[in-house]
């Protein structure tokens, strides 16, 4: 065996067992001589590869993000009304947050450093605000409505994807899609539109008649 697949079948280890000790305990009450024990592993090759506790969950969280930003397709702004486009979409993120449903429940219901949610937010919102800006080469004064703007989407949608898995696990994925494809286009309209149209239209030529012909045409085909 390669010694760079024992490094990784070691941290593998070490990193499967804290997520099980995690599941029974809190966090602060875990300590480095409980972990190595159970991962039948010695102090020095711990720390060979975490600093601590608290290097170890960054990095699982660090592992999870990487994962997480890989699910998110580029493309929101021009999904065009169609329903097989949101769903097309919209599906890594939902398979994403199915995967990996165990261990977000469990970081969810712990205190921890690092708060996934809140990363995936981040990382998500500044996704949208990238494409935004762009798409629509939105004014330097008019970035704070971008920021907002990006942020409420990526809300509504980590809000309702994170609620499916965690507490609603008998809403099917079809109904899921619907909440968030319906949220997600009434917010593209009432706030997008309200802040930007006026603007779009000067720079791009776009009319609000248009957007609201592809609200209606996602609304009526879902």
């Amino acid at each position: 065996m390669s010694e760079d697949l024992r490094v990784t079948k070691t941290r593998q280890n070490i990193q499967m067992t804290f997520i099980r000790l995690l599941e029974q305990c809190r966090f602060q009450d875990i300590t480095i001589k409980q972990l190595i024990q159970e991962c039948q592993i010695n102090r020095s090759t711990f720390y060979r590869n975490y600093e601590d506790k608290y290097d170890l969950i960054q990095k699982i969280a660090d592992e999870l993000l990487v994962q997480f930003q890989k699910a998110i397709n580029p493309g929101f702004i021009a999904l065009n009304g169609k329903k097989e486009n949101y769903i097309s979409y919209f599906s890594p993120i939902l398979h994403f947050f199915e995967q990996k449903k165990a261990i977000l429940k469990m970081m969810a219901r712990q205190t921890l450093p690092v708060n996934i949610f809140d990363e995936m937010h981040m990382i998500y919102s500044h996704a949208l605000f990238e494409e935004l800006c762009e798409n629509y080469h939105i004014h330097p004064n008019s970035e704070k409505k971008a920021v907002y703007f990006s942020q409420i989407i990526a809300s509504n949608i980590l809000t309702a994807v994170k609620w499916w898995q965690l507490e609603s696990s008998q809403t099917s994925e079809k109904e899921i899609l619907e909440m968030i494809v319906l949220t997600v286009t009434k917010v593209f309209y009432q706030v997008y539109m309200s802040s930007f149209g006026k603007e779009i239209k000067n720079m791009h030529q776009v009319n609000v008649w248009k957007v609201k012909c592809l609200m209606r045409a996602t609304l009526s085909s879902l």
